[in-house]
């Protein structure tokens, strides 16, 4: 699999994830990372639209690792998504 088809499945993936992502906790920590999620996703679209797809990747990674950690800490939730909370952080 070539960067460009990695991008590809990386973006269809988290488009899926920021779709159905939820805000459990209105917080300035959850506003911040629903930020740079949306941010870099947009960044990922950028540098794709360029050609640039190793750059394409690298900031799709990054927008989802936002919403992982927003998962984690339970501060988003994601109906089906693979990870839960860290008990202790509901």
């Amino acid at each position: 699999m070539d960067a460009k088809q990695k991008y590809e499945l990386c973006l269809r993936i988290t488009s899926e994830a920021m779709e159905k992502l939820e805000l459990i906790k209105d917080t300035e920590l959850a506003r911040a990372l629903l930020k740079f999620a949306k941010d870099y996703y947009e960044d990922a679209k950028h540098y794709a639209s360029k050609g640039q797809y190793a750059t394409a990747l690298e900031a799709i990674a990054y927008a989802h690792g936002f919403i992982d950690a927003g998962v984690l800490s339970g501060l988003f939730h994601i109906p089906g998504y693979h990870l839960k909370p860290v008990e202790g952080n509901q």
